[in-house]
C-alpha cells in the first residue's frame, strides 16, 4: 500500500479511536448528572452548539496535525531508513539519506551517513587495488579480444541448444547488414512486410541465421565421429550469409572436462571471390576450348593429308606449311590474350575431408527413404573405402540426382556399387528402366540443390566440379540395367579436420574468465522456475502520440536493448520511428520532442510490430509503467496479426516491491535512487536504456527480499497496489 495512503488510514483510524473515547466518557458523565442537570446541560449545548461543534473540528484537526506531525518526522523517516542503507550497501554506495525527520532523527540520518561515506572511501580504495591487481589480467584479455575481433574468419561460440554465446565483428560482418538496420521508411498501409533477415546477437539462436539442417547435420556427423573416438572431430559445410555471401564453415565440438559435448564452435571463412574466380575460369577454359577448337582442326587437317600423300608437290606442301603456320599463330594469339585475361586466379579451397562410403551410403540410404520414399540399396563397396568428398554438398547431390532420375524415368528402387579403379572411384546409381539422356543430366546440372525440408545455395554442377568428378549415364551390358556414374578422383584428404582438434574445457576455469558459457537455461514451460540472473530480457520503452490508448493514441517510436547473462548488451538494440497517420498532440511534442516532419517518411506500425516481434522473440519483456506499453501493443494485434505473449516484468512495480515505504516510483526517481545517469529522457532508447539499467539493480535487491526467479518475481508484482492500474 502506498505510505500516504497507510497515514490517512492511520489518522482516520486514530480520530475515530479519539472520538470512541470521548464518546463513552460523554456518556459516563451523562449518566452521573441529575435529570434537571442533564435538562440544563443541553440548553446549554442548544444555546452554544455551534461555538462547541467549532471546537470539536478544531480538537479533532489538532489531533490530526498532530499525528501528520509525528507520521512525517518519525514514522516515515524511520520506516524508510532499512531500505536507504540497503541502498548504500548493495547497489547504490553513492546514495545518502535526506534530512526530512524530527532532530532526534536527523542526528541518526547524519551518523548513518557518515558511515556511509566512510564505507564509500574503503570501497573505493578496495576497487582501485582490484583494479591494479588486475590489470595484468585484464591486459591479457584485452589483447585476446583484439584478436578475436580482428580474425579474418569469423566465430561463433554456441552451446548444445545452439544458443550463441560469443561472436567476433568478422562474423557480424558476415550475418548482418548496416544498409538494413533501420527498416524502409516509406510508409505502408495494411500490407504484412516481409522480414528480410533475422537478428544476429547473444543468447539469440544460431538456427536463425544459419539453415538449420546444416548445423543438424553437422552435429550429428561430430557425435559420431566423437562415440568413434576419432582424433579429428571437426565437421565441415557450406553456409550463405547477407547478401547471397558463401561461407565455408568449420564447426569444432567443445568437451567438459568429463569429455562431454556441451557445445561447438563455429569458424567461417569468405569464399565468394573463390567461388566466382573459379566461376570464371571455368569460362575462360570453356572459351579457350571453343577458340583453339577450329584452328587446331586445320593443323590436323593440314598434317593429315601430308601423310597421306608424301609425294605431292612442292607448292603444296608449302601451301600447308602456310596453313599450319597461320593456324598456330592464331593458337598462340588466342593462348596469350587468355593467359592476360586469366593470370592470378587461384582455385577455391573446398573442403573436401576423408569419409567412410559405408557412412556415406548409411546416411543417404534414411534420407531416401524419408524425404523422397525411395527405396535406395548400397549392393557393392569395399567397407575400408574412403571418399574425399563435403559430405553434406555431395549425400544431397545424390539425393538430388535420384530424385531426377525417378521423375525422368518413373522409377522408385534403386541400387548402388562404389569401387576404386587405380587413382578414380566410380560411385554408380543403378536402377532397372529406361536410361537418363545426356541432356537431361547436363539440364540437372544447372538445377540449384533443393529438396524437401534440405537445400543448398549451388548448384549441381557446382558441387560436381568442385569434386573434380564427372557424371555420364551408361547402360550395363551384363544385366541391362541403366545407370549414372559419378567419377572421382581418390585424393588425399585435405587434412583440414585432422589438424583441428575438439575444444576441451578443464574442470576449473581460466582465470581470466568469470563467465559460463555452456550452462544456460534455454526457454522452456518451467521458465517462471528460472533465476532472473539466468534470463533473457528485452528492455523496451514506447513514445506515443498521447496517453489513451483507447482514444486512439498511436506509437510513434519503439526502442528496445536486451539483457543476456546478467549483463546489458547495448550493441544489440531496436529503435525506430513510427509514422502514426494521425496529427500529433502539441502536448506530447512538448514532452518527446519529435515532429510531424520527422515521422512523414517513416515506416507504419504494421510494417514496425513485426520486426520488434521478432526482435523480442524467446525473451522476458521488461518495461517501466508496462501495463501502459503493453496495451498500445495489444490494441495493433487485429491490425498487423502480432500478438506478443512473452511474459512481462514492470520496474515500477519491481521498485514498489524492493522500497515500499518511498512515496514515487517514477523512472527519474527510481534512478536517482540507484545512482543511475539517465540519459535521452523521453526518447524510446534513452529511457529503454535507463530501465534496463534500473532492472539490474533491482535484481540484487529483490533477492535480499526473498525473489530469486520469474515466477516469484511475477507473483509479488501482482499483489503491489499499482498492479491495480488500467489502460
Amino acid at each position: 500500500m502506498d505510505p500516504t495512503n497507510k497515514f490517512w488510514w492511520f489518522a482516520g483510524v486514530s480520530i475515530l479511536v479519539t472520538l470512541l473515547i470521548f464518546a463513552g466518557i460523554a456518556i459516563f458523565f451523562w449518566q452521573q448528572l441529575l435529570p434537571d442537570q442533564q435538562a440544563t446541560l443541553i440548553e446549554i449545548v442548544k444555546i452554544h452548539f455551534i461555538y462547541i461543534f467549532i471546537a470539536l473540528i478544531l480538537f479533532m484537526a489538532a489531533i490530526g496535525f498532530g499525528l501528520d506531525g509525528i507520521f512525517h518526522s518519525y514514522i516515515l523517516p524511520l520506516n524508510r531508513l532499512p531500505e536507504e542503507i540497503e541502498l548504500i550497501h548493495t547497489v547504490n554506495s553513492s546514495h545518502r539519506i535526506k534530512r526530512d525527520g524530527s532532530k532526534l532523527v536527523n542526528l541518526v540520518i547524519d551518523a548513518i551517513n557518515e558511515n556511509a561515506d566512510h564505507y564509500q572511501r574503503l570501497e573505493n580504495d578496495i576497487a582501485a587495488r582490484v583494479m591494479e591487481a588486475k590489470s595484468d589480467v585484464e591486459k591479457e584479455k584485452n589483447i585476446l579480444a583484439v584478436i578475436m575481433s580482428e580474425l579474418p574468419e569469423g566465430v561463433l561460440i554456441c552451446n548444445r541448444d545452439g544458443q550463441i554465446l560469443f561472436f567476433n565483428k568478422q562474423a557480424k560482418r558476415f550475418f548482418t547488414d548496416k544498409k538494413n538496420d533501420q527498416l524502409d521508411g516509406t510508409p505502408r498501409s495494411g500490407d504484412q512486410p516481409s522480414l528480410p533477415f533475422a537478428f544476429f546477437g547473444l543468447g539469440r539462436s544460431v538456427f536463425e541465421i544459419i539453415d538449420r539442417n546444416l548445423v543438424s547435420y553437422a552435429l550429428d556427423d561430430i557425435t559420431e565421429k566423437l562415440e568413434k573416438g576419432a582424433s579429428g572431430a571437426a565437421s565441415y559445410f557450406m553456409a550463405v550469409g547477407k547478401g547471397g555471401r558463401h561461407l565455408r564453415a568449420e564447426m569444432v565440438p567443445v568437451l567438459n572436462h568429463q569429455r562431454r559435448f556441451t557445445g561447438f564452435i563455429l569458424i567461417f571463412s569468405d569464399i565468394t571471390a573463390q567461388l566466382e574466380t573459379d566461376s570464371q575460369t571455368d569460362l575462360l577454359l570453356q572459351s579457350l576450348s571453343g577458340g583453339i577448337r577450329t584452328p587446331l582442326a586445320g593443323v590436323r587437317a593440314a598434317v593429315e593429308t601430308m601423310m597421306e600423300f608424301p609425294g605431292m608437290a612442292a607448292a603444296e606442301v608449302n601451301e600447308f606449311i602456310r596453313i599450319i603456320y597461320h593456324e598456330s599463330l592464331k593458337i598462340g594469339k588466342i593462348l596469350n590474350q587468355h593467359a592476360r585475361t586469366s593470370h592470378d586466379r587461384p582455385r577455391s579451397q573446398w573442403p573436401l575431408i576423408e569419409t567412410r562410403a559405408a557412412t556415406m551410403l548409411e546416411k543417404i540410404t534414411v534420407k531416401a527413404k524419408h524425404l523422397l520414399q525411395l527405396q535406395f540399396v548400397p549392393e557393392a563397396y569395399d567397407e575400408d573405402l574412403q571418399l574425399s568428398t563435403d559430405s553434406y554438398s555431395f549425400s544431397l547431390a545424390v539425393l538430388f540426382l535420384l530424385q531426377r532420375i525417378s521423375r525422368e524415368t518413373d522409377v522408385r528402387d534403386f541400387a548402388c556399387r562404389v569401387h576404386k579403379i587405380d587413382g578414380l572411384i566410380n560411385f554408380d546409381l543403378r536402377w532397372q528402366g529406361n536410361p537418363a539422356r545426356m541432356d537431361k543430366v547436363h539440364s540437372w546440372e544447372e538445377k540449384v540443390l533443393s529438396l524437401p525440408d534440405l537445400g543448398l545455395p549451388l548448384t549441381l554442377g557446382d558441387v560436381i566440379r568442385y569434386h573434380n568428378a564427372e557424371i555420364l549415364p551408361y547402360t550395363d551390358a551384363t544385366d541391362g540395367w541403366s545407370g549414372l556414374r559419378m567419377i572421382l578422383p581418390a585424393l588425399p584428404s585435405d587434412g583440414m579436420a585432422l589438424t583441428r582438434k575438439p575444444t576441451i574445457i578443464p574442470d576449473s576455469r581460466p582465470e581470466f574468465y568469470d563467465f559460463d558459457l555452456f550452462n544456460q537455461p534455454g526457454q522452456h514451460p518451467s521458465i517462471d522456475n528460472c533465476l532472473l540472473t539466468e534470463l533473457t530480457y528485452t528492455v523496451f520503452d514506447t513514445e506515443t502520440t498521447g496517453l489513451d490508448p483507447r482514444g486512439g493514441d498511436e506509437i510513434i517510436s519503439i526502442g528496445a536493448v536486451r539483457i543476456v547473462n546478467n549483463h546489458l548488451v547495448t550493441d544489440d538494440r531496436f529503435e525506430q520511428l513510427v509514422n502514426p497517420m494521425r496529427p500529433l498532440r502539441w502536448e506530447s511534442i512538448q514532452i518527446h520532442g519529435i515532429q510531424e516532419s520527422t515521422l512523414k517518411d517513416q515506416p507504419v506500425i504494421a510494417t514496425v510490430l513485426p520486426r520488434f516481434h521478432q526482435f523480442a522473440e524467446n525473451t522476458i519483456l521488461v518495461a517501466h509503467n508496462a501495463a501502459f506499453d503493453m496495451r498500445m501493443l495489444q490494441i495493433k494485434e487485429q491490425d498487423t496479426g502480432v500478438r506478443f505473449i512473452n511474459p512481462v516484468l514492470d520496474t515500477m512495480l519491481l521498485s514498489s516491491i524492493v522500497h515500499p515505504a518511498q512515496e514515487n516510483h517514477n523512472l527519474m526517481t527510481i534512478a536517482e535512487r540507484l545512482g543511475i545517469d539517465v540519459s535521452g529522457r523521453h526518447t524510446a532508447m534513452g529511457d529503454a536504456l535507463a530501465t534496463a539499467n534500473m532492472f539490474l539493480k533491482l535484481i540484487p535487491l529483490l533477492a535480499k527480499k526473498g525473489i530469486h526467479t520469474l515466477g516469484q518475481a511475477r507473483e509479488a508484482s501482482e499483489k503491489t497496489y499499482f498492479a491495480r492500474l488500467r489502460y
